[in-house]
């Protein structure tokens, strides 16, 4: 196994997409030129647990990546990869929970204002996400030297490095933060939610979606785990790679199921006939025909990544 490129390639998710390629060569170049030193010196080839302890020495991948950025100021350099990675993760659960509550206010309205909803979402989540930031740096700023690198990653064991299927590419985290709060939305509707807040109207799902209702809570959920996988780790390796192909696989038989469905659902929201709309046949499954390209497309990509990458 070659753990300098496995090392590497970890180090690569820390960097910005213009670094990635140079400082990648190059800090390869420069732990291939410590080996062979070390083997000159050892007269013989190094032993894999010799590799592993050179690597234990050079520092944690984001510790290495952060001496390639420009020095910053406010907060220490050793700290500052740490400082960078909270603040992604802060700022998505903000912008996400904010997008949820504003779905649900909105849907909860009996004359729903989107534009006023928009606006209230970007208002929200800038407050929120600008005081989430002062925070965040203050207790950085605080700490200051006071607290090193190692503090955090001393015990960091390069053997446990996951291996980066495609270490030039990071995963869209706008994209993954998107998926995440259309799941949940999708959750909340097939579990009524939306209409139990307005009360009075509601979804009736036919005896066909009723039966695949627990199936579908369970890949919703699988799904919901996998956004939020790819949301903090935002990159593929092999394992992501076939948890998410399972995944869409599974996707692929309910909405191939849901696809030929006579009956979908009505949407109630009175006593008479006339107080009920009954989603169209054809509509639903171009609605589905749409939901299974996509998804058919996402899995084959992931194969063609996973064939394509180091085993």
């Amino acid at each position: 196994m070659d753990w300098l490129q496995r090392y590497v390639d970890n180090v690569k998710t820390y960097l910005p997409g213009g670094m990635r390629e140079d400082v990648g060569s190059e800090l390869y170049s420069d732990l291939r030129d410590q080996c062979d030193d070390m083997a000159d010196s050892l007269g013989r080839a190094p032993t894999e647990a010799e590799v592993l302890s050179q690597l234990k020495r050079r520092g944690h991948p984001m510790e290495v990546a952060a001496a390639y950025r420009p020095h910053r100021t406010l907060v220490s350099e050793a700290l500052f990869p740490l400082y960078i990675q909270v603040l992604k993760w802060v700022f998505l659960v903000v912008i996400i929970t904010n997008g949820v509550v504003t779905a649900l206010g909105l849907f909860s309205q009996p004359e729903p204002d989107f534009t006023r909803a928009a606006v209230h979402w970007l208002t929200g989540t800038f407050d929120a996400g600008l005081y989430s930031f002062a925070w965040v740096t203050l207790g950085f700023y605080l700490a200051g030297e006071s607290i090193s690198y190692s503090d955090f990653f001393g015990k960091w064991d390069p053997r446990k490095l996951p291996r980066i299927a495609d270490p030039d590419h990071r995963i869209s985290q706008f994209e993954s933060a998107a998926e995440l709060v259309a799941i949940l939305l999708f959750m909340a509707w097939l579990n009524d939610v939306f209409t139990s807040l307005q009360g009075g109207a509601r979804f009736v799902f036919s005896a066909g979606v009723q039966t695949l209702l627990p199936w579908l809570n369970i890949a919703a959920g699988l799904s919901i785990l996998m956004a939020l996988g790819k949301l903090f780790s935002p990159f593929w390796t092999r394992g992501k790679l076939v948890a998410d192909a399972f995944l869409n696989a599974g996707w692929l038989l309910l909405l191939a199921l849901l696809f030929n469905l006579e009956q979908v659902f009505t949407f109630q929201w009175g006593d008479t006939a006339a107080d009920q709309w009954e989603m169209p046949l054809k509509n639903w499954r171009i609605i589905t025909g749409i939901a299974l390209v996509i998804t058919a497309w996402d899995l084959l990509k992931n194969v063609r990544l996973y064939l394509r990458s180091p085993g």
